[in-house]
């Protein structure tokens, strides 16, 4: 079996008792600790009290919605979310991934095959932690890094980065002023390819980003965008 490497506890949110029931005794195996909530609302209190690495939320539950237990989530957590679904269209994983989701996954399917999706995941995760403070430190003054609570920060003010966005923000450090080109964010967010991938994703997360930083700092657009090519980062 895979294994995962993982600080706190994985969150498991769906009604189906039976598929719960499943992935918790195959993560148990892999020596990963199990949160298990019916609904919604449950996942976002366990949120709260359990702090997991991990969160797996099925969009269809009672008493609160996936959808909405992510947007409830991304208040108070940063930990990376897979959806789970049973049909999926354009406009569903759109909201999901405004309302702060990392990845998807549809019904059917293999717990190999989330758990190689969580391994991306955090794989890409640790590679842009490594990268982020001596970029930042060399190029936005504003923009600072923690990497002991794994966190950004834009003048001294917290930003719940999904993974995602964080690395869209490094990779435009990266380009020191440069144009970045939507085709290129899409290549680092999913290097590998994913015949799932709905090319406004990366429309979504800068628009994450740049509202994540307007609530911090009312008025200032950290991204530039460059009509018909990309974007860059502003000096802050």
């Amino acid at each position: 079996m895979d294994k995962l490497q993982l600080e706190g506890p994985i969150l498991i949110a769906d009604d189906d008792a039976s598929l719960v029931s499943f992935l918790q005794e195959y993560f148990e195996a892999l020596n990963c600790r199990v949160l298990a909530a019916s609904d919604g609302q449950r996942a976002v209190e366990l949120v709260k009290t359990e702090a997991p690495s991990f969160i797996i939320l099925d969009i269809m539950m009672p008493c609160m919605d996936g959808t909405t237990a992510c947007w409830e989530i991304r208040k108070i957590s940063s930990a990376p979310i897979v959806m789970l679904t049973a049909k999926i269209e354009e406009e569903d994983k759109i909201r999901g991934f405004e309302r702060g989701a990392d990845d998807y996954l549809c019904k059917p399917f293999s717990p190999r095959e989330l758990v190689a999706r969580m391994q991306a995941i955090l794989r890409r995760m640790r590679t842009s932690e490594r990268k982020a403070s001596g970029l930042i430190l060399n190029n936005n003054a504003n923009l600072s890094y923690d990497s002991e609570s794994h966190r950004f920060y834009w003048k001294k003010a917290p930003l719940q980065f999904t993974y995602q966005e964080a690395q869209i923000v490094i990779t435009l450090l990266k380009m020191q002023g440069k144009v970045c080109t939507r085709e290129h964010l899409l290549n680092v967010l999913y290097p590998l390819g994913d015949k799932d991938v709905v090319d406004r994703i990366v429309d979504v997360h800068i628009g994450n980003i740049r509202q994540k930083i307007r609530d911090t700092d009312p008025g200032f657009d950290l991204i530039e965008t460059v009509r018909s090519i990309g974007y860059r980062l502003k000096e802050g």
